[in-house]
């Protein structure tokens, strides 16, 4: 039994879980079942509490008790989608009602910031998160850097890796694309919530600068979200964030100085052709972000053949080789980033030359099928 979010909205956590049940490899191997998790179906509402949330914990709560007593499953695969105390109301009522029912869970983690999270809880909220997560058969990490996360608190035979993964079909589509270097004006493409810990503002800062020495277009796949609800710290360095808004950003940085006609958003509902063709177009993929677990964005970014500007946070350094594949910086180094995406932008032999290494590892490493046997060899190993 997968338990895990399904789209819409179509983020990572959701495209992951879908890809998972449409497996032929997992079809194959497993009699599969599937409780779906998602309560929002907008990237901008997620992590919300009200009354919608609270209904849909109880109705969570009664399909799994239900499926523990008729479909009775022998492994879970449960995908938790935030590392909040919140979140862990859903995440340790899973592995107790799991562990009740002496069914083996599988807990595949996305996200980087887990650690973050425990050490600042209680005492008592630590020792309850704790013994939770010890119910578990198997931990995955998305990266060898994130199995730290869980140092002191699984045994470490018991944390694995799984990485993200990506359809052979967004593969396949940019197989022979040829992007014109002499194209007069180069898109950067960002792919994420426009939010702070994203590095939205970031990117915005640079925009002043670029736009000024370079013929550039910047778009936006992402919902706005202004207030962060489950990132806080920054990744790399430990440190807190320091509360940014996002809409004061934009004002201040491209609408005050009359460059929204540079600007492209495209919400964050964007799929099928909408979205290989922003993709396709683009000549540059950013991610400035301050925290990060293994990012779709910069996997489908690989698959595309786009070389990249990214922070040296979560999965990143284990994914992307600076200088080869793309350029990693640390989070909130904005001179920095603006050197490298103008670096980008200047020179297409550079580009070509990138995207290509960038696209042959994604090939050899993270094509959907050969993850999803990988997920056959872990569960058949707990059978």
């Amino acid at each position: 039994m997968i338990i895990g979010p399904l789209p819409p909205p179509y983020a990572g956590p959701e495209i992951g879980t879908e890809m998972f049940l449409q497996s032929d490899v997992l079809q194959t191997a497993f009699d599969l079942s599937c409780i779906n998790t998602t309560v929002r179906t907008s990237n901008s509402e997620k992590g919300k509490i009200d009354g919608v949330m609270v209904l849909a914990y109880v109705r969570y709560v009664y399909r799994l008790l239900r499926s523990m007593l008729f479909v009775r499953p022998d492994v879970v695969l449960y995908r938790p989608t935030t590392a909040t105390l919140k979140g862990w109301v859903r995440d340790g009522t899973t592995l107790f009602v799991c562990w009740i029912c002496r069914v083996k869970v599988v807990l595949q983690f996305g996200g980087g910031h887990f650690r973050f999270f425990y050490d600042s809880l209680g005492s008592l909220s630590r020792a309850a998160v704790g013994w939770l997560l010890a119910r578990s058969s198997v931990v995955l990490a998305e990266s060898n850097r994130l199995r730290a996360q869980f140092r002191g608190l699984v045994p470490e035979s018991r944390v694995g890796v799984l990485p993200t993964a990506i359809s052979q079909e967004f593969f396949e589509h940019f197989e022979g694309l040829m992007r014109s270097p002499e194209q007069a004006q180069q898109k950067v493409l960002f792919v994420g919530h426009l939010s702070q810990a994203k590095g939205y503002c970031d990117l915005l800062k640079v925009v002043p600068e670029l736009a000024a020495q370079v013929d550039v277009r910047f778009c936006f796949i992402g919902a706005q979200r202004s207030v962060e609800r489950n990132i806080f710290f920054n990744q790399a360095s430990g440190g807190r964030l320091v509360p940014e808004d996002p809409i004061e950003c934009y004002k201040r940085y491209i609408a005050n100085q009359g460059l929204d006609s540079r600007m492209e958003f495209l919400g964050d509902r964007v799929q099928g052709k909408e979205k290989l063709d922003a993709f396709a177009k683009a000549a540059v993929f950013v991610l400035p972000s301050y925290s990060e677990g293994f990012s779709r964005a910069i996997l489908e970014a690989m698959a595309a053949g786009l070389p990249m500007v990214v922070t040296r946070v979560g999965a990143v350094p284990d994914i992307v080789e600076d200088g080869v594949t793309g350029f990693i910086i640390e989070p909130g180094d904005v001179a920095a980033l603006n050197d490298r995406i103008k670096r980008l932008l200047e020179d297409p032999a550079l580009r070509a030359r990138m995207g290509a290494a960038a696209r042959e590892y994604c090939r050899t490493r993270f094509l959907a099928e050969r993850v999803a046997a990988q997920v056959v060899d872990i569960v058949q190993s707990l059978l």
